[in-house]
């Protein structure tokens, strides 16, 4: 783990992701207000919950940059993979809390979400990290200041990794979307938490399955975690994703 906090900046808190000892930010009436982008293009439920913080997101962190002595042969290599500058793409990365922390710990990664939260969220999230990676540095080669290119020309520098972000909305075509450095540099596909409603899961697997296609040459691997929300109507929830409906949509493929 980092021995540097990293600070993000929501608009509500955080859902799940903290432990009971864990102190969170106490809001006021005055913190709640309309949502300035309701009516952005292509906004909707989906883009407004990726202004907090969900469970998956710290599910993620953990499995992936925190090692246990439990942990088995396969997640240890991907752990190593991952401090040692994987490359990643993260889809629906909300306020960037998961990509951020990947990349200070060495990896290099896009961050990718719907335009209203690259604006307003990502992007000032990772150059407020950037300042605090900044004061505690250890870089000591010359080499290690050079932005990966397929995350230039505005990579930022975080810790032992580096990052970007740009707008990626999954029902628009790929390579509408990112450059052919891009989509075809992947060695992970990370997701967090992002299909809790059942009518995402196509779309999202689509995007997957196209990035499998264009960096086929890495074998890249694809990390989805997970919440279950179908607790009242069980697997048959028509709304909600369900286990067995992630396993059906990705069999299926």
């Amino acid at each position: 783990p980092l021995n540097t906090e990293l600070e993000f900046n929501c608009r509500e808190p955080s859902c799940g992701a903290l432990e009971a000892k864990e102190k969170a930010v106490e809001l006021t009436d005055e913190d709640y207000t309309v949502d300035p982008n309701f009516f952005d293009d292509g906004y909707a439920l989906a883009g407004a919950t990726g202004f907090k913080v969900w469970t998956g997101s710290r599910l993620m962190i953990e499995t992936l940059a925190w090692p246990q002595n439990d942990d088995c042969e396969g997640l240890k290599e991907i752990q190593e993979r991952i401090s040692s500058g994987a490359r990643l793409i993260e889809l629906g990365s909300g306020v960037g809390v998961v990509g951020t922390y990947l990349s200070a710990i060495g990896s290099q990664v896009l961050l990718t979400d719907l335009p209203t939260l690259v604006e307003n969220a990502i992007e000032s999230n990772l150059l407020r990290n950037e300042k605090i990676m900044a004061s505690t540095s250890t870089i000591s080669s010359p080499d290690e200041n050079s932005c990966p290119s397929w995350l230039a020309p505005d990579g930022i520098r975080l810790g032992k990794g580096w990052a970007n972000c740009t707008p990626l909305d999954w029902t628009v075509p790929l390579d509408e979307q990112l450059t052919k450095d891009q989509s075809s540099s992947i060695d992970f596909i990370i997701a967090s938490d992002v299909v809790f409603l059942a009518s995402m899961m196509n779309s999202l697997l689509h995007t997957v399955d196209t990035i499998f296609n264009a960096s086929s040459s890495n074998n890249p691997s694809f990390i989805l975690s997970f919440q279950r929300r179908d607790a009242k109507d069980g697997e048959g929830s028509a709304a909600f994703t369900t286990v067995d409906g992630v396993i059906a949509a990705v069999e299926e493929r």
